[in-house]
């Protein structure tokens, strides 16, 4: 199976030797390894607990963007509660991987031979659950408050401080009532501080949760529309 085609917003391949960095390092061999590298650290599975509850509450027919949606960690979540889903992510390989989760892996194949012909990532339209879609959380290109909740899980940390500040500010518009996102706060290169995120609610958002991950430092936090 070929992988997707190069994105435009994607950057350039590092030099060799030089470590790709956030979220332009997820493709190939490491969009497919990624589960199994995490799927047992504590990081991970405290994490999921949580957010698992969050979703939980959400009503049944609910719709969720989850961007980046990577290889998919919560899509059984949203089959379970039959919550449409519209997954996001800058990476067509990490697309692949979700899309593995919900078809067949020929009907994948199908997926990436139509878009390596367009030399385009298409969406894939699972019937009755949702897509995924190529996406930068930047600028989604949704419509005003045309999902109920949003989901953004190990990205801020590839982010820059402004740039956590603009993604917020994004998924305020496009989603009605609550948003849910994962950032390391506090003694870190890579902390993005709960002032800064509370800093890009607008006025008829707030901070309603703010849970401790496998660490202190590490929260998940959820913020819900207040009027």
């Amino acid at each position: 199976m070929e992988y997707l085609p190069s994105q435009p917003q994607r950057q350039a391949p590092p030099p060799q030797g030089v470590p790709a960095s956030g979220a332009g390092k997820y493709h190939g061999d490491i969009a497919e390894g990624y589960d199994a590298k995490r799927v047992n650290h504590p990081k991970w599975t405290t994490e999921q607990k949580i957010i698992e509850e969050l979703l939980s509450e959400l009503p049944e027919g609910s719709t969720v963007l989850d961007c980046p949606v990577g290889t998919g960690r919560f899509l059984d979540v949203y089959k379970k509660k039959k919550i449409t889903f519209i997954g996001a992510d800058i990476s067509g390989d990490m697309l692949i991987q979700s899309a593995l989760k919900l078809v067949p892996q020929a009907k994948v194949e199908e997926w990436v031979a139509v878009c390596n012909k367009q030399n385009e990532i298409i969406p894939l339209r699972i019937k009755d659950k949702g897509a995924l879609v190529i996406g930068d959380i930047r600028k989604i290109g949704l419509e005003d408050q045309s999902v109920d909740a949003a989901v953004m899980v190990r990205l801020t940390r590839g982010l820059s401080p402004d740039d956590c500040k603009v993604a917020l500010k994004e998924l305020q518009r496009v989603t009605k009532s609550r948003i849910i996102w994962t950032a390391r706060v506090a003694n870190h290169i890579h902390a993005r501080s709960v002032e800064l995120f509370e800093s890009a609610l607008d006025p008829d958002w707030k901070l309603t949760k703010n849970v401790p991950g496998y660490v202190l430092d590490y929260r998940i936090l959820c913020a819900e529309r207040t009027a």
